[in-house]
């Protein structure tokens, strides 16, 4: 048993561990969970929707207030229930990241058929396009949308390492582009 106690603070807690943020503070209000994130000198907030069927426009300008008030660069909202359209289109106009209520309750990286995943860093970047002599596009192609692109936090143009082992190869190493949705 996990030692979070509903499905969205473990899809939470997952999003923080594998994007490398650090809990600065959390606070419990009511149906959310709080979180005041860094990464390095930059600083987000994230929401933490707890037992809603949905999501309403309401969770999204409270999240907004709260990053103006903190001075935040980001925000991000979990949750299990379903997004209204005015909550898409609020966030997608404030620039605020809604986690989709599909993503896994479970670590899908602890799994021993998911290898490890990173986001490479600009000069790896380079320097695999260099090894390679390939453009970006011309790696295998992931969605933005895919469960292990949102959890890692990864957006279109980024390119993830995907690290594995083979019986017949031993270790391996490959690349997947992130793309739009609408680009696949």
């Amino acid at each position: 048993m996990s030692q979070f106690e509903s499905l969205e603070e473990r899809q939470a807690h997952m999003i923080i561990r594998y994007r490398k943020l650090k809990i600065e503070k959390s606070e419990r209000i009511d149906d959310k969970i709080i979180y005041y994130l860094s990464k390095g000198s930059e600083k987000l907030i994230m929401f933490c929707v707890l037992g809603q069927k949905t999501i309403g426009i309401s969770y999204l300008r409270e999240l907004k207030d709260l990053i103006d008030k903190e001075e935040a660069s980001r925000g991000i909202m979990v949750g299990s229930g379903k997004y209204t359209y005015s909550s898409k289109s609020f966030a997608e106009e404030h620039g605020l990241e809604l986690i989709p209520p599909t993503i896994p309750a479970f670590d899908i990286f602890e799994h021993e058929l998911v290898p490890y995943h990173e986001i490479i860093s600009e000069e790896e970047r380079a320097q695999i396009l260099e090894k390679y002599h390939a453009k970006p596009y011309q790696f295998p192609w992931i969605k933005s949308s895919d469960p292990i692109s949102i959890i890692l936090g990864a957006q279109p143009g980024d390119i993830i390492r995907i690290v594995g082992k083979s019986e017949t190869a031993g270790k391996y190493e490959s690349y997947r582009y992130v793309v739009k949705e609408s680009e696949k």
